[in-house]
C-alpha cells in the first residue's frame, strides 16, 4: 500500500453535488441522503480525496464530471473518512486515470440487497457531512 492509498481516519471525503436543488438546501439547512443515494444494487458511493487533492484540481476534475453528464457541478457534501467508514461501511482508494484523487465509500453487503438500509446509509452520511462550495478552499 503506498502513501496515496492509504486514507487517514480524519481525511475529508467529498461527495460531489450535481444538483441546483440539492446545493440549496445543503445551503439552507442540511444535506439530503439522495446525495449519498445510488441506484439500487450500489455498493460504492464515489468520493473525492479533498485533503490530498490540490483544490483548483479537484474543480477541474469535478466540472468534467460535470460536463460528461450534461450537469453544473457546485460543490461537496463532505464526510471525515472516519465517518464515512463506520456501521459496516468501508473507505478505500480507487484512483482513477482521470481522477488520482478517487475514493469509494463502500457499503456493506446487506444494504446492497435492501434498499430502506441503503437509504439509512445515505442520511447516516448525509446527516454526519458539511457543505463545501465549488470555489471554497476550507
Amino acid at each position: 500500500m503506498t502513501d496515496s492509498e492509504f486514507i487517514a481516519p480524519g481525511e475529508n471525503l467529498g461527495r460531489g453535488v450535481f444538483s441546483s436543488r440539492d446545493r440549496n438546501r445543503a445551503r439552507r439547512s442540511r444535506v439530503s441522503l439522495n446525495v449519498f443515494l445510488e441506484k439500487e444494487g450500489e455498493a460504492r458511493l464515489s468520493v473525492d480525496r479533498l485533503d490530498v487533492a490540490p483544490p483548483a484540481e479537484a474543480i477541474e476534475i469535478a466540472d468534467r464530471v460535470a460536463t460528461a453528464r450534461n450537469r453544473t457541478f457546485y460543490g461537496w457534501a463532505v464526510v471525515v473518512s472516519e465517518t464515512a467508514a463506520a456501521n459496516g461501511r468501508r473507505v478505500v482508494a480507487s484512483p482513477q486515470l482521470d481522477n488520482p484523487y478517487h475514493a469509494d465509500i463502500v457499503l456493506p453487503d446487506p444494504a446492497v440487497e435492501d434498499r430502506e438500509e441503503q437509504k439509512r446509509h445515505a442520511q447516516e452520511l448525509a446527516d454526519s457531512s458539511i457543505w463545501r462550495e465549488r470555489d471554497s478552499q476550507d
